[in-house]
């Protein structure tokens, strides 16, 4: 039975990001105000078309026990409050099949793998709040995403005793490059557990 969908759907994500220093007082925090989910290996891989700047994503997901796969634009939009990010993401396709994604994404114009990153990430469900938290280990820092609306975004976040002041509104490749250059390390296309691949 084929699992592959081609669709063109879209929503809105509002959410904010916390560089976390302290992994294992912040799980205990987390535990406190929400449910465990799931486990889930991504591996994200950013496609571009020269001098455009739209991306479209390629997320492959993993959680230990079903694999998928899907692509999408994700692009950001202004908001009322500056310390949350407000994105779209606009799937393309979704299903299983990584050939498949990648036909969905050739007809969209001339898109070009630019760069990968791939991460371990925890879901968690707030317990007396409409909010997701993700607790996202990269190879290059860990950082918890709280995803919501701005009220309960703040709730969950003083719960979890983060202020607005802690928030980083920087993307994943964007939190790689500063990385990369507080340490003066040579810039990677394909960032893995391993640190293998260089620019």
């Amino acid at each position: 039975m084929k699992q592959e969908k081609y669709v063109r759907d879209s929503k809105i994500e509002k959410e904010v990001k916390f560089a976390i220093k302290d992994i294992s007082s912040t799980l205990i925090k987390i535990r406190n105000v929400a449910k465990f989910i799931q486990t889930e290996y991504i591996r994200d891989i950013i496609y571009g078309v020269k001098n455009d700047k739209q991306k479209i994503r390629v997320r492959i997901f993993d959680n230990f026990n079903n694999h998928s796969i899907e692509a999408m634009y994700k692009y950001r939009t202004d908001s009322d409050d500056s310390n949350i990010k407000t994105e779209v993401e606009e799937t393309i396709y979704r299903g299983s099949n990584f050939k498949d994604a990648l036909t969905a994404i050739a007809k969209h114009g001339d898109f070009k793998e630019e760069n990968s990153y791939e991460k371990i990430r925890a879901v968690y469900k707030a317990k007396n709040a409409e909010a997701e938290i993700t607790f996202d280990i990269y190879p290059y820092g860990v950082w918890m995403e709280i995803e919501g609306d701005p009220e309960n975004i703040w709730l969950v976040a003083d719960k979890l005793g983060f202020e607005k002041k802690d928030s980083v509104v920087l993307n994943a490749d964007e939190l790689y490059l500063e990385w990369q250059k507080k340490f003066n390390l040579k810039e990677m296309w394909d960032v893995r557990f391993g640190l293998t691949g260089e620019k």
